[in-house]
């Protein structure tokens, strides 16, 4: 745009130079002057109004480069919504995550117990608000159900790819969301959430 803009400023600079060159020559047949300086004036006036129709039209707030990249969640302006709320989502993932089998019993296995276990993931809201390529992130446990702490898991590493399965089947199933705002204009962006469960019979909040 910055070019576009340049480009067109350097041809209004140019009739305006190459008239004023022509009116010095003709300064002294008074009999057309004023026809000249007309004719000048409306040129200039047309190149004029031409540029600013120009610029409003290639330069609506350069809104039109946010389309092209996805923005990540904590840094986007307007953050993507889930519309029935954080409490609903969370019960959402619970509901249709489907292999709860597998995470159970490896954890109980392992003596992972009397603990909150997390499974971590990340998905993608377009600009129209639809989820898409989900991926499983990783398996962690926490003593305490609003810790921003854990701890990661590395005995599920073998089952990534059934965990990976069972987040997209999760995410295919998942409403539409509010899309995130960049400069009021709708973007993707990159959600990174997880849920997490209780093993154990008094949870630890």
């Amino acid at each position: 745009m910055k070019r576009n803009f340049i480009h067109y400023t350097m041809i209004f600079y140019k009739i305006l130079h190459n008239n004023f060159l022509l009116l010095l020559q003709v300064n002294t047949q008074l009999w057309c002057s004023k026809f000249l300086i007309m004719k000048t004036i409306l040129c200039l006036l047309l190149t004029c109004s031409s540029i600013i129709s120009f610029a409003q039209r290639e330069s609506p707030n350069n809104n039109t480069q946010f389309y092209n990249r996805t923005f990540e969640y904590d840094y986007v302006e307007r953050k993507p919504v889930f519309v029935a709320g954080t409490d609903s989502l969370k019960r959402f993932y619970i509901s249709h995550f489907n292999a709860f089998d597998s995470l159970v019993e490896r954890c109980i296995n392992k003596g992972d117990t009397a603990k909150y276990i997390r499974v971590y993931f990340d998905f993608i809201i377009d600009e129209n608000g639809i989820p898409y390529s989900p991926e499983f992130s990783y398996i962690a446990s926490s003593n305490k159900a609003s810790s921003t702490s854990d701890k990661k898991l590395k005995y599920f590493n073998d089952l990534k790819s059934n965990f990976n399965d069972a987040v997209k089947t999760m995410i295919k199933k998942m409403p539409n969301w509010r899309p995130a705002l960049q400069n009021n204009v709708r973007v993707k962006c990159n959600v990174r959430d997880y849920f997490q469960i209780w093993l154990g019979i008094n949870p630890e909040h």
